[in-house]
């Protein structure tokens, strides 16, 4: 009798640890899955931030204008427009390299 109530004891010591070690694995999987639904919620809210503020920045007339007036180059009556040109890029003279020492005492040795 003695025998069988350590056998069932173990066999109920196995089966909490198993049901605790099962718990903790899904709790740790539901919480990374809360972490990552998180990010993704705060990065699209904050993408719906910048959306709505270039809808009202297009809806308004002002920069409705200037828009259109930038993109087709007009200008209103009065107005001057000053054109700059685009700085031209200067040409990089690029140095050889030097040999390396070995190469040049060998060249001065040997080649000569």
């Amino acid at each position: 009798m003695k025998r069988f109530k350590s056998i069932l004891f173990v066999c109920l010591m196995l089966f909490f640890v198993y049901a605790l070690t099962r718990n903790f694995v899904e709790y740790k999987k539901n919480v990374l899955f809360y972490e990552n639904y998180k990010k993704e919620y705060e990065k699209e809210k904050k993408n719906n931030t910048v959306l709505k503020t270039q809808l009202l920045k297009n809806s308004d007339p002002h920069e409705v204008e200037k828009t259109i007036r930038n993109k087709l180059n007009l200008l209103k009556s009065g107005e001057v427009s000053v054109i700059i040109p685009l700085p031209s890029p200067t040409p990089i003279i690029t140095t050889p390299t030097p040999a390396p020492v070995y190469e040049q005492w060998w060249d001065s040795f040997f080649k000569n």
